[in-house]
This record gives structure tokens, sequence and C-alpha cells, in this order.
């Protein structure tokens, strides 16, 4: 080839890169509820909860359930995508689209399905900027709580939505002002409680109502800020402490890790305590084995992986140890 010819397709090659989804949640689900039965089980009969993976690209999450697994292949079906865009749009921002034989038992319309949830409204661009020529609502975190059967989308416009089983949009969080896109978010066993993390490193806890139906109305329960550097990610939150999750872990970019009371009100200026503060070494994922909750000799331990901004390849794993997580909730 021509050195012209190379450069042709060198330049293809990154323009191909460039239009390569980007994938940020994924997550098996053993129970999805909501969707009519599509299939029949082993005696003939037809079930209404789906074994499905759910995977997200860009602004769309989709839903595959697992038809079967033979000569060491297991074969997906796209069973249903839910696109994300602006508020605007109504419908909460969330449109539905069935596939195949899912499609002929649904509403041939998800439209009459679908009713406005909140008077939320923006015209402004969305995240990315130039980088963002298609002014897509991306989706960054994406996970189902078991406990309430609702799917939890943190989306780069600063909205988290709330979308049941049938990819109904049912609830939408936002905070009047925030106007920075949400990295990610937790859920905590009850299902009553969201953490969601926003890219100035912020933390917003939230408290879930659920009323007859299928209304769930939010609440904004605290704004926790201090402990990490500002204006940098958080890369997320987990629930911990015990059987009532009193305690609250966020980790970040900035290389610390903060424990905060997942019980406060209002505004805190600054966490219960910085366990880890390293900038040279940022978090990317946390996860907390407690003794009440596990039957291995191992108990009481944080786990702690991250890396340097240059790459993370060959970085060590931290493992910490640690006493009971207790939180003074009598205030």
């Amino acid at each position: 080839k021509s050195s012209a010819q190379e450069n042709d397709d060198e330049e293809n090659g990154k323009d191909d890169e460039d239009e390569v989804p980007q994938i940020y949640a994924i997550q098996f689900i053993d129970d999805w509820r909501g969707l009519p039965p599509i299939r029949s089980d082993e005696n003939g009969g037809t079930v209404s909860k789906l074994s499905v993976l759910i995977t997200s690209s860009d602004d769309f999450i989709h839903l595959w359930q697992l038809m079967s697994y033979k000569d060491d292949q297991i074969k997906l079906e796209n069973m249903m995508d839910i696109k994300f865009t602006h508020l605007d749009q109504g419908y909460g921002g969330a449109f539905v689209h069935f596939h195949n034989n899912c499609r002929d038992n649904a509403e041939s319309s998800t439209k009459t399905k679908l009713t406005s949830t909140s008077n939320i409204r923006s015209t402004k661009t969305a995240y990315g900027g130039d980088r963002n020529p298609d002014n897509l609502v991306f989706v960054f975190d994406a996970s189902h709580c078991q406990a309430n059967d609702l799917l939890g989308v943190a989306l780069s416009d600063g909205t988290l939505r709330l979308v049941n089983g049938r990819g109904v949009c049912v609830s939408i969080l936002q905070l009047p002002g925030c106007e920075s896109h949400l990295t990610s978010f937790a859920w905590d066993m009850s299902g009553t409680k969201l953490a969601s993390c926003v890219a100035t490193g912020h933390v917003i806890l939230w408290r879930l109502h659920f009323g007859d139906g299928c209304n769930v109305f939010p609440s904004c329960q605290a704004v926790l800020e201090g402990g990490h550097t500002e204006r940098r990610p958080l890369y997320g939150a987990k629930f911990c402490g015990g059987e009532d999750q009193n305690l609250l872990l966020t980790w970040g970019v900035d290389g610390s890790l903060c424990l905060w009371d997942s019980y406060a009100d209002g505004q805190i200026g600054a966490p219960l305590a910085v366990l880890l503060s390293n900038s040279s070494y940022p978090i990317y994922a946390v996860d907390v084995l407690e003794s009440s909750r596990t039957r291995s000799n191992i108990s009481n331990c944080i786990a702690v992986g991250g890396g340097r901004e240059a790459g993370f390849l060959g970085m060590p794993l931290s493992l910490y140890n640690f006493g009971k997580l207790e939180a003074d909730t009598t205030k």
C-alpha cells in the first residue's frame, strides 16, 4: 500500500473506534418481572419471571433473555431496548422497543402505556460538548434492585431514572440546579434508599416512598460533600454497616475512600472518616465483606482496586480489615 492509503486506513480505523458503543453497565438478573409470559416452561406452561442479562450501550439499556447453554455457548435473545433521551421529549425520556416474540405479547404501541412522570424540563446541551455531537444522554451506570423490582439508570444529564419491568419510567430523581453528570449510584438492601454520585464530588442520598400501584415518590434526604476533592468525579458508593446498612462508603479518582452516616439528613460538610487518601492511586472499585453477612473464615474486610491515570495493569489490589462497622443513629 502507498503511504497515503495507509494513512487513510489509519484514519478510518480511528473513525471506527470512535463509533464503538461505550458500555458502563452489565448485570445478570434471575427474576425479571413485568413482561408478558413469552415462553413455555418444561411442563408446557408459561413463566412470568425471566433470567436476563442487562447491558448498556451509549444511550440504551438492552435486555437479553438467557435461552440455553449448549456446546459451551450461551444463546442470548434480545427482548427489549430502552432508549433514554432528554426529558422534554416526554414519557420520562424513556422509549421502549420490543423484539421478536416479546413484541407479539406486548402492546403494539408502547406509548399508550407510558405516562409522564415529571414536569422537569431541560433545554441544555448534554454532557460531552463537541465530543457528543448527537447530544446523546449517555448511560453511565445501571442496576436492578431485587427488593422493589426497579431498574435504576444514572445518566449524563444529571438524572437518575427508575424504570419498571416493562421499561416504563416511574420516577425521576434530580436536584434543581444540578448541572453535572452522574457517574454511579447504589441501592440499599431494602430498595428504599439510593446514593447517587455526581461528577462534582458530591453524593446525594435519596429516600423512595411507594404509593398505590406503580407510583414512586422520591425525596432528597441529604447532600454529602467534603472528604473528596472538589470537582473530581466519584466512581462508586456502597451501603454497609450490618443489617441496617447505616453507613455508606464512597470512592473516586482522587484516591479517597470516605465513610458516611447513611441516615444523615440535610447538608453534610464532611464524612465520618477518610479511610484512605492517595492522590496517585485513583480508586475504581470497592467491595465489603462483613461478618454478619458471610460464612467465610475471612470477615470484616474491604477490597480496594484502582490504578494510575496512565493505566492500571499490574497495580495491586489492597485488602483492609476493620472492626465492627457501626454508626450512631440515636441522634
